[in-house]
């Protein structure tokens, strides 16, 4: 695998090739990155959403599915992200290597694509006004809010954000890209076509390729395509920061009611720690050893010993250095699954775990980090994570600081977490029965 990094403006525009010929298919996104913000990104992410409906030259979905499948149904698709306190609104597309074309055929399926996507971004479908289609506009408005009506019905998913929301508050990285229903239906068709040029200018773009394509010359035309909209030199992504609760030693409670009969239970923590720290590998294995795996303290004592819940498990986000806990119980045993968390917890960071258990963390984590060049989008997530926090390391300097993490190291790490906030989504009585999960 051949890497290299074109800076075509300094800090706001790089196009990052990895060259491998390991796969059939090849990749190129753009990734535009931007702070996350509570009125911008959800006007964003609609405004794509709408511009990946139709361009001047391919008006409708059924046009531009048509172009794709001309180009060996290579496929172009929109989609966003957090990752600590920025969203980066991401356009990926997938399409054949050239060398699996047919033989009389000298398409440029790469250059052909990249094309397209030019179409989309910078060539959108506009009514005779000067704006976006309305007609688009309403559709892709139901979509989003028919999303954010649906993630209350995932009972799951919904506390883990409310937990994340009542323990973040204000903080950037606390920002959902979704919005809220009034503020999805505010946006006019004149907002989301102003925001076209102010996305463009606001974002720093990184573009990845990852296959065996000719993906260098491409870097002249992706200039060219956006040299308007870099005005200047653009700011360093902003380095992560690890999210420090105001009243630190305080711990928070919320609960709310629902017509359920599954109560769940999220703790949120701080462990000060992220990607990239000293720390970062030792509160990786630390969080797999105390609720990441299947054998975890949590799931071992919480669900299997002590069968206070149908699940427990916790989840660390390098990016904002928090800790997550999400638990499903009947709602009497909300207290004494609190409990059993909290001694788990002092009991990694009073080192009562086994040997074994840190070798089989690090086996695990290892596995999962060797998994990462199985798939083009699997090699650009890996990439771009560590781009995004500064740090260096490839795959295999990632395994050896893994493996050189210690016992000492872990609960050094267990140390640092605290728990702040706890929420509780309680069942009313007679709400519909859920499966254990």
């Amino acid at each position: 695998m051949f890497e290299k990094t074109l800076e075509i403006s300094k800090d706001k525009l790089r196009f990052h090739i990895i060259k491998t010929n390991k796969f059939k298919m090849s990749r190129l996104s753009f990734n535009f990155i931007l702070p996350a913000d509570k009125v911008c990104s959800p006007k964003y992410k609609l405004m794509l959403s709408v511009m990946m409906r139709g361009s001047k030259n391919y008006p409708t979905i059924a046009a531009l599915n048509k172009r794709l499948d001309e180009l060996y149904c290579a496929t172009v698709s929109c989609n966003t992200v957090s990752i600590g306190a920025n969203h980066i609104f991401r356009v990926s597309c997938e399409m054949i290597s050239d060398k699996y074309r047919f033989p009389d055929d000298n398409t440029d399926v790469l250059k052909e694509v990249l094309s397209f996507v030019f179409e989309i971004l910078l060539n959108p479908l506009l009514d005779e006004n000067g704006l976006l289609l309305q007609s688009y506009i309403d559709s892709e408005k139901k979509i989003a809010i028919d999303a954010i009506k649906a993630k209350i019905n995932d009972h799951k998913a919904y506390s883990a954000e409310q937990c994340k929301i009542n323990m973040l508050g204000e903080d950037r990285s606390g920002i959902s890209v979704y919005g809220t229903e009034e503020l999805i239906n505010s946006f006019t068709a004149k907002d989301l076509t102003d925001g076209i040029e102010s996305f463009f200018e606001s974002s720093t773009l990184e573009c990845y390729y990852v296959g065996d394509g000719n993906a260098e010359i491409l870097s002249e035309n992706i200039g060219k395509a956006f040299s308007k909209y870099i005005k200047k030199e653009g700011a360093p992504i902003s380095s992560e920061i690890a999210f420090k609760s105001l009243d630190a030693d305080k711990e928070k409670e919320f609960c709310e009611k629902m017509n359920i009969s599954q109560g769940r239970l999220n703790v949120g923590c701080t462990c000060d720690t992220v990607m990239s720290d000293r720390e970062y590998y030792a509160m990786s294995l630390c969080n797999d050893i105390f609720g990441g795996l299947s054998v975890s303290k949590l799931f071992m004592n919480v669900r299997e010993k002590k069968s206070l819940c149908y699940y427990c498990h916790s989840s660390y986000n390098s990016a904002n250095g928090t800790v997550m806990i999400s638990c499903g119980i009947k709602p009497e045993n909300k207290d004494k699954a609190l409990k059993e968390i909290r001694k788990q917890l002092h009991d990694m960071q009073s080192g009562k775990f086994t040997e074994d258990e840190l070798e089989n963390s690090k086996k695990t984590a290892i596995s999962g980090l060797l998994q990462t060049s199985d798939s083009p989008s699997a090699i650009e997530a890996f990439k771009l994570r560590r781009f995004l926090a500064g740090v260096e390391d490839g795959q295999d300097s990632s395994c050896e600081k893994i493996m050189k993490v210690s016992r000492k190291d872990v609960i050094s790490a267990a140390k640092k977490i605290k728990i702040n906030t706890v929420y509780f989504l309680s069942g009313e009585g007679d709400g519909e029965v859920e499966e254990n999960e």
